[in-house]
Order: structure tokens, then C-alpha cells, then sequence
């Protein structure tokens, strides 16, 4: 894990303290192609755009608009052209995204994966489900884009972050189609934050051993292991021995057996350096160390017979020995507080006002996005420390501190 250690030593030096979504090239100017008539609320992106919406549509799609739309409107709350306005904190071309989504005008699509992540990650602050939802179909479907290669470690690293977990996992497998390097990893390194390198270097590590043990299985030369119909190549069994009168020596083909250890002893010395997708390339090796041992009629004979399925359960029980391997949940901030939905109500007249006075939400949904391990009578939320649960009714008052 030496390799582990410096990787996350240089980590610290690197990362930057700021957002992550701030890196992302979100370019917008007002969107001309978002047009509605008959609005009556106003959301500020975090770049001072204006999106004239409707109250219902976003009361409809998300309970957290529906309990601030709820509350009365402050006296100093800022009038825009005579519509209230709040001010959010993503940028107006995930806004400009995220709305498309919610009209059915026409549909802008992020043109990263990355973009998607915080798309996906502002439905989910707000308790967008159904829109979350869709937004996995499209990218399912192809419609939105998907990581490709390298791009799955930083998208690894958001979706950790962001506390989405289909999308970390996914990414997360997707990672063992490349090496762990720093050459590999370059400026995505940046992303990773807490425990989010550490985990996904011992997830990789953990599927290594498995694939080392599968391996160790088909050299099993038993009557009862998986590469049992392989026993009696002459190269290994000489003929007398599996005379009758011989109790034979049972061994597997030398060019079997290479294949086999060969590929253990890389992952054994290679433990990041190498993409762990053995299953994809195995079919290929096999059929070339064969085609150089053309002169045995037994291997000969045992391949026309069954080498094809000895194959296919080999790539399969590959797989499996990766796919058993679940990255580490246990430590990533994607759980939320009991009852937030109410505490965020009451706890938005608390809220530092923001420029021009307008109500800020970053300091307000960040709760809903919090963790709390303890049943004491007060909880810190570790996303943002100021803000302080005291569980003094059934529900909880929270206030800022």
C-alpha cells in the first residue's frame, strides 16, 4: 500500500479547497432558448442569471421548493421586475439544464459527464426523484453522455462526493478497465476527497485477490477441478505412466499451466499498474498458447471437444470473482438527517441574507445532505459545521451557530 500512501500524501498537496464544480467549464450567457410565459418566480444562478419559472412547477417537482414556497415572503426579500427571486448556488447552464428537463420545450444537454454528475447532484439536493430518475434513463439510453476510459476516476470522485451512489459504483467499475497511476489519474487526482482514493485503490485491491484465488482454482488437477480434462498431455505424462500399471502423476499441459501463472505473478507484482479485466483478454491467450502446441493430438482433441465451453466458464468465473467485490459504502457523506425537510423550513428565516438581499439556499440544503452518527442531544452537520441540530422537540430546531 506504499504507492497507496503517496498517492494520497500528493493528494493533499494538489487538491483544491474550492468546489470541484467550479473546475467544470459551465459557459452560459442569459439562455435564449428558455422562454415561458406566465411566471411568477425568478432563480438566480451562482453566475447572476435569471430564470422566470413557475411556483407550482417547482412546488410539483421538489419538496424543497414546496416548503419555501410555502413560508411568507420576507419584507426585504428582493423584488425582481415584481416577481420574488432566490438565489441558488449552481451555475445557469446547470439551472438552464435542469429546467429544460422540467419544461417540455426542448432539452439541453450537457455536453460532459461530469456535467451530468452535477446535474444529477442538483436533483438530488432538491429531492428532484423523478427528474433524477430520467436523467439516469437518457444517460443509460445514450442519450446523455457516459464516461469513456480514464474519464471513470474522476467521475469516481464527484459522484462520491455528491453521494451518488449508482453512479459511483458504476464509475467505479469502470475504473478497472484502466490502470491506477498517476499518469492515468493526472489532473482528476484534484477531485478525490477524504477517503475516496483509499477506498477505490483497496476496492481494486480486493477484486486483485480474487482474480489471483480463481486462477489458483484452475490449476486444481483433481478429478473434481475445473481444468480436470486437461490431465494426460503427454508433454507432462509420458506414456508409461498412464500405462495401467503406473499410478500417473496428474499435471496440466505446461502451456496451460504458463498461462495461468503467468498472468497470477503480474497481478501479484503489478498491483495498480494494471487493468484489472483478465476475463476480456484470457479467451485470446489461451488460443494462442494452443495454436504453438498444434503437434499434441491429445490438447488437440480435449479443444475440438470442449475447449470453447472451458473457455467461456473460465471468462465467466472471472467476472464473477470481480463482480463479488462491492466498493467500501461505509464512509462517504450521502446520508441525511431525520425530518429535514422541516428543520430546512424553519431554519431558512435563520439564513444569512446574500447579495442584494436575496435568500441564499447553499447554507440552507447543505442540511439535507448531512450525516449524524450519535443520539446525543446535539449533532454537528460535518458539511457545514455552523450549522447545529438541537433535538429538543420530536422534530428538531436547528439554528445557526
Amino acid at each position: 500500500m506504499l504507492n497507496l500512501l503517496k498517492a494520497e500524501s500528493a493528494l493533499s498537496l494538489v487538491r483544491d479547497q474550492e468546489d470541484p464544480q467550479a473546475r467544470i467549464n459551465w459557459t452560459l450567457s442569459q439562455p435564449e432558448t428558455f422562454d415561458v410565459s406566465d411566471t411568477n418566480f425568478i432563480i438566480r444562478s451562482s453566475d447572476f442569471i435569471d430564470f422566470r419559472v413557475h411556483k407550482s412547477m417547482l412546488a410539483t417537482t421538489s419538496p424543497i421548493f414546496k416548503d419555501l414556497l410555502s413560508l411568507p415572503q420576507p419584507s426585504d426579500g428582493e423584488i425582481v421586475d415584481g416577481l420574488p427571486m432566490v438565489q441558488l448556488s449552481e451555475s445557469s447552464e446547470l439551472l438552464n439544464s435542469l429546467l429544460s428537463i422540467l419544461y417540455p420545450i426542448y432539452t439541453a444537454i450537457p455536453n460532459s459527464y461530469d456535467k451530468v454528475l452535477y446535474l444529477l447532484a442538483a436533483c438530488q439536493k432538491y429531492e428532484m426523484a423523478s427528474v433524477q430518475s430520467s436523467i439516469r434513463t437518457e444517460v443509460k439510453r445514450g442519450e446523455f453522455p457516459a464516461p469513456k476510459g480514464a474519464e471513470a476516476f474522476a467521475a469516481y470522485a464527484i459522484a462520491r462526493a455528491k453521494g451518488l451512489i449508482p453512479e459511483m459504483e458504476s464509475a467505479a467499475r469502470q475504473t478497472l478497465e484502466c490502470p491506477m497511476t498517476f499518469e492515468v489519474l493526472g489532473e482528476g487526482l484534484q477531485l478525490f476527497e477524504g477517503s475516496a482514493l483509499h477506498d477505490l485503490a483497496s476496492f481494486r485491491m480486493r477484486i486483485r485477490d480474487n482474480l489471483i484465488a480463481c486462477l489458483e482454482s484452475y490449476r486444481d488437477v483433481q478429478p473434481s477441478g475445473p481444468s480436470s480434462i486437461w490431465v494426460g498431455c503427454p508433454e507432462v505424462m509420458p506414456t508409461r505412466q498412464r500405462d495401467s500399471y503406473y499410478r500417473p502423476n496428474r499435471a496440466l499441459p505446461r502451456w496451460l499451466t504458463q498461462i495461468l501463472s503467468q498472468n497470477q505473478t503480474s497481478l501479484y507484482l503489478h498491483k495498480f499498474s494494471l487493468r484489472l479485466d483478465i476475463h476480456s483478454r484470457i479467451r485470446q491467450e489461451y488460443l494462442m498458447a494452443l495454436q504453438s502446441h498444434t503437434n499434441c493430438l491429445f490438447c488437440s482433441a480435449v479443444h475440438i471437444r470442449s475447449g470453447l465451453t472451458f473457455c467461456a466458464e473460465l471468462e465467466n468465473k472471472l467476472m464473477q470473482a470481480r463482480d463479488k467485490v462491492r466498493i467500501d459504502r461505509s464512509s462517504h457523506p450521502g446520508l441525511t438527517y431525520p425530518g429535514h425537510r422541516n428543520l430546512w423550513c424553519r431554519l431558512t428565516m435563520l439564513v444569512p441574507r446574500g447579495p442584494n438581499h436575496a435568500i441564499v439556499l447553499r447554507e440552507v440544503v447543505i442540511i439535507s445532505t448531512g450525516t449524524s452518527d450519535t443520539d446525543s442531544s446535539t449533532a454537528v452537520n460535518p458539511l457545514c459545521p455552523k450549522l447545529v441540530w438541537h433535538q429538543n422537540t420530536s422534530v428538531g430546531t436547528p439554528y445557526l451557530d
